[in-house]
């Protein structure tokens, strides 16, 4: 269940960042469509490298401050990695630069951050 909100965190806050950034825009018209290779990106990333705490509600605040930053420069890193590849497949999302890039990574790691404190948490060990 949680993994399923991360990715939906992901799609969804891929999609916002493309409709409300101005850096960050679609190679295709679609924006739709071209929110889904970056949000697959995402996704695979975020599994590989897992910066989110085990339980949103319980985390100590100071562990909320890091992991987030460390998730923000993540996402940023993301970003220009998506940035990077759309420009070399001709689809998915263009990102202007490296500001662009990292208020897309704030609006991508809040929206997941909001999806995972809504609904039941997973108990410790199943996280």
């Amino acid at each position: 269940m949680y993994k399923r909100r991360r990715a939906l965190g992901a799609y969804l806050g891929v999609l916002l960042a493309a409709v409300l950034l101005p850096g960050i825009r679609p190679i295709d018209d679609n924006v739709a469509w071209a929110a889904l290779l970056p949000a697959l990106v995402f996704l695979i990333v975020n599994q590989l490298i897992s910066s989110y705490p085990s339980s949103i509600r319980t985390a100590p605040p100071l562990m909320l401050l890091i992991l987030g930053a460390v998730g923000v420069v993540q996402d940023t890193l993301v970003w220009l990695l998506v940035s990077w590849i759309g420009s070399e497949l001709e689809s998915g999302l263009d990102v202007d630069g490296f500001l662009a890039a990292l208020l897309g990574g704030v609006v991508v790691r809040l929206t997941v951050l909001a999806l995972m404190a809504v609904g039941p948490q997973p108990s410790p060990d199943s996280a």
